[in-house]
């Protein structure tokens, strides 16, 4: 009779409840957030439990997910093979965030009470530690004794079929049965999607006392807790098998909870979010805006407090604003709350002044927040200011779209790419601005435009750059190993990188041929390092034993870590077919080549005392991004708001290059996680380090981090340090590429047979002589180019049109000018593209009532008067203008250029 209740198929709309104070309903004693995290780790701990840190919102070895998006996520690859797991039981706090992708709540948020980009997850899972039983007691005891939730204010669902939980809740726990609710497996059968561990859950709900929805209602109630009993594994036909060691996962989010013990009816009027709302206000009232309490306002300010909180733990992680994959999901809600911020009357920064109010309402949590809160506090304030300079332009361009109107209000696909390419506007802000309108966008035209764009830049968060091509065979064989505990020892650090030669005597443990002709084999002890950590893999060789064609040496191409192991799989090329002779307990001797060894492990000691020298010379709020240790040399990313001037590269070098002739000792030492911590190790955030063992890098006073890569024994080796190359990769982000030891030798001595043949192409008697040279033709140049763009200039003024075609661009008369051809005019290369801006420039000038076209051959130009037309966009025209006379082009407001794909002739500009 309850299967009205068991739907899940209610509006959005549905959910927005506007209730009084609950506290009428229920006794309760109010917790704070920060209350419920420590009672429920607290709870599973005295009950057995391992409580473990938060993975990281980013998820490691996982590419079927942008972010964490659920308190499970960590822990999938153990359902399959519990033995595996840090811990028969474990309890965490994790931190989601539902943003881009399959799951995607960003268009939500704000607008209801409970949806979020960032959310925790309380939860509890159980590796074939205890049964459906045990759970249910233990969730109930929490729920009733912890949180002292009263039972006539609870039910719970069950699956239909599931009898012996059904038969659990009412003749153990004694639950009234009237508040048992049977469901079907669209409600109360849980899966990871078509294939994998699956089972049946139950859920716990809260009864909000919703007025407007009678007790069956499932309107009234809020789930807050699901208890899943993964029991089967799902084949991709849909077959059900049942899991050898059943196990248990339990989500509970944390948001949910805390409305409910606060009396709350909306998740952003509880404490945390409060505090982040009361530095809205005050903001506001900073920057003269009323504090209004109207449904748009309201829904502005929850926008900026949920933006704040996912844009910070995503910065934290190394997230940095990008125009792909997680990079832009971070400026998609970033410039969101910005421009949410302006609609409350905030007219500086946004997020960055808030930033506070987030630190006070979570940094004791969280104290990733404050400890680099200078770091994500620039990072917000570069992406805010670099969008609040298009933002005003693409205002302007959109409400020049409302102001020309459209019959059925549509922004075409073609104006939101202008904005979405031109203006940084993510496509979901503009549909935001067009609803505030009474208008709507074509997004089918968009994604349309959108597509074509990439098939230009495939590059996404899902295949981003790899030093070794792992396809999905080796990775469906890394798994399997996994799976089936398949292990080795590693014994690379025993190598000394100084010596010639290495070898170690070992067995092999598994192997499987590749259809490409390789083998994948695992070999116990293992000398190769395994790519990770930035560092690139170990190469070699592994000699075969006793077969029966004798001896025989092959190739190691690339090591490669299985997840989740210990193990390191070894690429062996062409060693397809040869399970035979590479069967498990052959005999093998390895060798790694130790020259590409050597050039890691300077490398990488020198990527620590690169790092240890930027925290020096910018201050200890300098974080990794990221890095990529190779044999010829090093990339360090790393945030800095500002670019490095000369003098800090230069100074940063010396630091590098006086350690490395200190001839200083390289110590490594393993400890527990607290120990290196308490020793001032440094952990690149993100990271996820074992708590109970870790292996600290220490080079006397300057340097100390958390590695596993391989490093040199004392740093003379290092010497010389070369810096390359330092530049932007993105906003707050950094990037210097450098070399050292032997490898800085060479680019210091090529370098060096450059600047000699450069002296000799300028005759330069000497190379002191050359910088005087070249600074000597660079004014010649400089003076020859001002003297042609006056000709030029010249040019333009007096040259009359080959022909003319007055028309229209849109609604502003325009009049397009032929030009003589580039060939007739004998014109350099880009002389056409500089000749054809100087004329529009000159007639806009002249005649400013009209706009003007100049076409030089494939050069196209388009310019216009802003004060005669100051809602147009020369850059927009243009590019409307293009879709006609096909070609790329683009600009500002009152001057564009663009290059058509071939010439165009007078007729085909008279048929404009």
């Amino acid at each position: 009779m309850l299967s009205v209740w068991c739907r899940r198929a209610a509006p959005v709309s549905s959910h927005l409840l506007r209730l009084s104070s609950l506290a009428g309903y229920r006794q309760l004693s109010s917790m704070t957030a920060r209350e419920i995290r420590k009672r429920y780790t607290e709870y599973f701990v005295r009950n057995g439990h391992k409580h473990l840190p938060s993975a990281t919102i980013v998820p490691k070895n996982d590419p079927t997910l942008l972010f964490t998006n659920a308190g499970m996520v960590p822990f999938k690859q153990y359902f399959l093979n519990p033995s595996s797991a840090p811990h028969p039981m474990v309890a965490t706090v994790q931190k989601c965030v539902r943003a881009g992708g399959k799951h995607n709540d960003l268009d939500q948020v704000g607008f209801t009470p409970r949806h979020h980009t960032f959310f925790e997850m309380l939860g509890n899972f159980s590796f074939g530690a205890y049964s459906k039983r045990d759970i249910i007691r233990m969730a109930w005891a929490f729920v009733r004794r912890e949180l002292q939730m009263p039972e006539d204010m609870l039910r719970v669902t069950v699956l239909e079929s599931d009898t012996e939980t059904y038969e659990i809740w009412r003749d153990e726990i004694k639950l009234d049965p009237q508040r048992i609710v049977r469901c079907g497996p669209q409600d109360n059968f849980w899966s990871m999607g078509n294939e994998g561990p699956c089972g049946p859950c139950t859920e716990i709900f809260w009864d909000t006392r919703d007025p407007r929805y009678s007790i069956d209602d499932e309107e009234r109630w809020l789930e807050f807790w699901n208890v899943v009993f993964m029991q089967y594994h799902r084949s991709p036909n849909g077959q059900m098998t049942p899991l050898a060691t059943p196990c248990i996962d339990t989500g509970m989010g944390l948001e949910r909870v805390a409305s409910i013990m606060q009396g709350k009816t909306n998740n952003f009027d509880t404490d945390e979010f409060q505090k982040i709302i009361g530095g809205i206000e005050q903001l506001q009232i900073k920057h003269g805006s009323q504090v209004g309490s109207s449904k748009s306002e309201t829904a502005y300010r929850r926008v900026v407090a949920d933006h704040l909180r996912a844009s910070a733990f995503l910065i934290s992680e190394g997230v940095r604003p990008d125009t792909t994959g997680r990079g832009y999901v971070l400026r998609r809600i970033i410039r969101r709350a910005f421009r949410a911020g302006r609609q409350l009357g905030i007219r500086g920064p946004v997020l960055p002044a808030l930033y506070p109010s987030l630190v006070a309402a979570m940094g004791t949590d969280y104290p990733e927040l404050s400890e680099q809160q200078e770091h994500i506090s620039g990072t917000l304030q570069l992406e805010e200011e670099a969008f609040s300079k298009t933002l005003d332009r693409g205002l302007i361009l959109l409400e020049s779209i409302f102001a020309r109107g459209s019959d059925n209000k549509v922004i075409s696909g073609a104006d939101a790419y202008v904005l979405y390419d031109t203006h940084g506007f993510p496509i979901d802000l503009t549909e935001v601005i067009a609803r505030d309108h009474g208008w709507s966008v074509d997004i089918a035209e968009f994604e349309k435009i959108q597509m074509q764009n990439r098939q230009r830049n495939k590059a996404s968060w899902k295949n981003g750059k790899k030093a070794h091509p792992i396809n999905d065979e080796i990775n469906r064989k890394l798994a399997e190993w996994q799976d089936a505990g398949v292990s080795s020892q590693f014994c690379g650090y025993d190598v000394d990188p100084e010596q010639n030669t290495m070898s170690v005597s070992s067995r092999i443990v598994a192997f499987s041929s590749l259809a490409n002709g390789d083998g994948l084999a695992v070999i116990d002890p293992c000398p190769f390092y395994a790519q990770g950590g930035g560092q690139e893999s170990d190469m070699g060789y592994v000699t075969v034993h006793g077969s029966n064609q004798g001896q025989s040496t092959l190739a190691v191409t690339h090591a490669v870590a299985i997840p989740g192991s210990r193990a390191t799989a070894l690429v062996v090329a062409n060693a397809g077919g040869s399970e035979q002779q590479l069967a498990a307990g052959s005999a093998v001797t390895a060798g790694i080549d130790m020259g590409r060894r050597r050039g890691c492990a300077v490398h990488h000691t020198a990527t620590h005392l690169l790092h240890a020298a930027l925290r020096q010379v910018l201050g200890a709020t300098v974080q990794q991004a990221g890095s990529l240790v190779r044999t010829n040399g090093l990339r360090f990313d790393f945030t800095s708001p500002a670019a490095l001037t000369a003098d800090q590269l230069c100074q940063i070098e010396r630091m590098v290059n006086s350690t490395a002739l200190a001839n200083e000792r390289v110590v490594t030492s393993e400890m527990t996680l607290d120990a290196a911590r308490s020793r001032g190790a440094l952990a690149l955030f993100g990271e996820k380090y074992s708590r109970d063992n870790v292996r600290v890098v220490g080079i006397t006073d300057v340097s100390l981090e958390l590695c596993g890569g391989t490093h040199v024994r004392t740093t003379r080796s290092i010497y010389p340090f070369q810096i390359i190359s330092e530049g932007s990769i993105g906003a707050g982000t950094r990037r210097i590429e450098a070399c050292a030891g032997i490898a800085a030798s060479q680019w210091q001595r090529q370098q060096l047979e450059h600047a000699r043949a450069a002296a000799s192409k300028l005759n330069a008697p000497s190379l002191d002589m050359l910088s005087e040279k070249a600074q000597r033709l660079s004014d010649q140049t400089q003076t020859l180019r001002s003297e042609n763009e006056q000709w030029l200039r010249v040019a333009a003024t007096n040259m009359q049109a080959a022909a003319e075609h007055a028309t229209e661009l849109g609604s502003i008369p325009a009049r397009i000018h032929i030009l003589p051809t580039p060939e007739d005019l004998a014109l350099a290369a880009s002389g056409d593209m500089r000749l054809a801006a100087e004329y529009v420039c000159h007639w806009r000038g002249a005649q400013p009532h009209t706009a003007h076209v100049a076409i030089c051959g494939t050069a196209i130009a388009l310019g216009l008067c802003n004060e005669r037309f100051p809602k147009a966009q020369a850059g927009a025209m243009l590019r409307e203008l293009l879709k006609r006379l096909p070609g790329k082009g683009g600009g500002q407001s009152t001057l564009a250029q663009g290059r058509l794909r071939s010439a165009v002739s007078v007729d085909q500009i008279q048929q404009l």
